[in-house]
């Protein structure tokens, strides 16, 4: 079984690839309690800054900080606020939507596509030559979506992936033809491609001896994807499971939802010895309600979590898309709370 042994604290970091700013920030946030940083790594990154984040992983574990490297919006099918060149060059790869009226098809790239897979070791072969610790499967997520207007007023969901290789593997599994309707089956499948690319994933870097983390969406609405936790806590491979239980962006309580949050990924963690994660929103938060961040990581700790991260680095001041009000309140609590469990 998996025991912490000590705390685990840490931020997400993006916007900026100069060396020298790195260095400071980093230093800062090994002063501020953090001793690991999850950078990412978006196919810009690959494209142009292959070099510079070696040096962006290795100045980061010369401060003390364990690294980590999240695929950054790639394919966007992960969390993230970056553009994918990969949807655009290979348009046969992409999500196909089940319009019956004809093909559509979504910039998310098919998770079953063997071109975007091998693309995806082509990513984690750069995240190993960095010097990274390990990777972070950030939301991993097949295209859902409620349209209305485009219908006369009548609701109609639509999702993805219906491309002919998803529905011959659908056929294969399930010995029918792939449906139109949001079915038992197709929720199944999907989760089940989520699953399997997540195993796939997994198996490549832990060869290239890297960690694997996975944040699942806090949540399990089938039209997300992932609506039974356990099969990916059941991968072997993978290491760190957690949740990101962002209780403003989801309009939830914080105490409530990031202790209901904590308890299954403690619980589902114990069971199949992964090391427990929980996410805390450090993004679009509101003026005057900074000290929740306080909250949510007491209640993360309380719940058994040694392993917090926050989403992201200085109230993601560096982004205006996503910027919180009052970005330095913002740290300035993080800061406090993550230097009060530190050496704990």
């Amino acid at each position: 079984m998996y025991t912490m042994k000590n705390m685990k604290l840490g931020a997400s970091y993006f916007g900026n690839r100069i060396l020298r700013h790195v260095r400071e920030d980093m230093k800062k946030m090994v002063d501020d309690g953090c001793n690991f940083v999850v950078h990412t790594m978006s196919e810009h990154d690959i494209t142009y800054h292959a070099g510079t984040m070696v040096d962006i992983v290795q100045a980061s574990r010369e401060v003390g900080l364990e690294v980590f490297l999240d695929p950054w919006g790639v394919g966007r099918v992960f969390g993230g606020e970056s553009f994918s060149t990969f949807v655009k060059t290979h348009p046969d790869c992409r999500q196909r939507l089940n319009f019956p009226e004809g093909e559509i098809k979504v910039y998310k790239a098919c998770l079953n596509s063997k071109t975007f897979r091998d693309d995806m070791v082509a990513w984690i072969e750069l995240a190993a030559k960095t010097g990274a610790e390990g990777v972070f499967w950030d939301e991993p997520h097949l295209f859902f979506g409620e349209f209305t207007p485009l219908f006369g007023g009548k609701k109609r969901d639509i999702w993805g992936c219906t491309c002919n290789v998803c529905k011959d593997m659908f056929k294969q599994k399930c010995g029918y033809e792939m449906p139109g309707d949001f079915t038992d089956d197709v929720k199944a499948f999907r989760q089940m491609t989520i699953v399997n690319f997540l195993e796939y994933l997994a198996n490549e870097a832990s060869k290239k001896g890297l960690k694997n983390s996975v944040c699942l969406f806090p949540t399990t609405d089938p039209r997300y994807g992932i609506y039974e936790w356990e099969k990916v806590a059941m991968i072997k491979n993978m290491d760190i499971f957690g949740s990101d239980p962002y209780w403003y962006g989801y309009k939830q309580d914080v105490t409530d939802f990031v202790r209901r949050i904590s308890n299954e990924v403690f619980a589902l963690s114990k069971k199949y010895a992964k090391e427990p994660q929980i996410w805390i929103q450090g993004y679009r938060v509101p003026a005057q309600r900074e000290e929740e961040i306080v909250t949510a990581v007491d209640v993360a700790y309380d719940s058994g979590i040694r392993n917090i991260a926050t989403w992201s680095f200085e109230g993601t001041d560096c982004m205006t898309y996503v910027r919180s009000e009052r970005p330095d309140v913002v740290w300035q609590n993080v800061r406090s709370v993550y230097l009060k469990y530190k050496d704990k």
